[in-house]
């Protein structure tokens, strides 16, 4: 007897659909370099004073937020760098030149707090992230 709450043809079938779309996240065209990234500053970065320098640690909220949100960017975007901030954010940046860029802070309750160079203008704000990456968040990137 089955004990799950799916039918077993619906898990297979949830399968199939989801195996396609996980290895093309796998792919180049996917985000595994940036979510390999991601996991390797979080695990130098998850305990305090990492930077010797007093640093809070980096939740695991916030490293399960930057990872959602990562992986929600469409396939093939630009992958941004990763780092760590003092105050225990994740910070993705995209960088042109250093008059195009981006950064956007992503804290533990969801919220992504951005500032960006985009040639002689400048913007700033704050965003929240639910599941899917905002729509005004793809549109700054792709103005860098």
């Amino acid at each position: 007897m089955h004990t799950t709450s799916q039918p077993r043809y619906a898990q297979m079938i949830d399968k199939a659909a989801r195996t396609p779309r996980d290895e093309i996240r796998q792919s180049t065209l996917g985000h595994r370099e940036a979510l390999d990234e991601l996991w390797e500053i979080w695990n130098q970065c998850k305990v305090a004073n990492w930077d010797g320098y007093d640093a809070f640690a980096v939740e695991q909220e916030t490293y399960s937020r930057a990872y959602a949100l990562i992986d929600s960017l469409p396939l093939n975007f630009p992958r941004p760098s990763i780092g760590a901030e003092p105050d225990g954010h994740l910070t993705l940046e995209w960088y042109k030149s250093p008059t195009r860029t981006l950064s956007v802070s992503v804290d533990p309750e969801g919220f992504l707090h951005y500032a960006g160079l985009f040639g002689p203008s400048q913007r700033h704000g704050k965003l929240v992230f639910f599941s899917t990456a905002p729509d005004e968040l793809i549109r700054l990137v792709q103005d860098v």
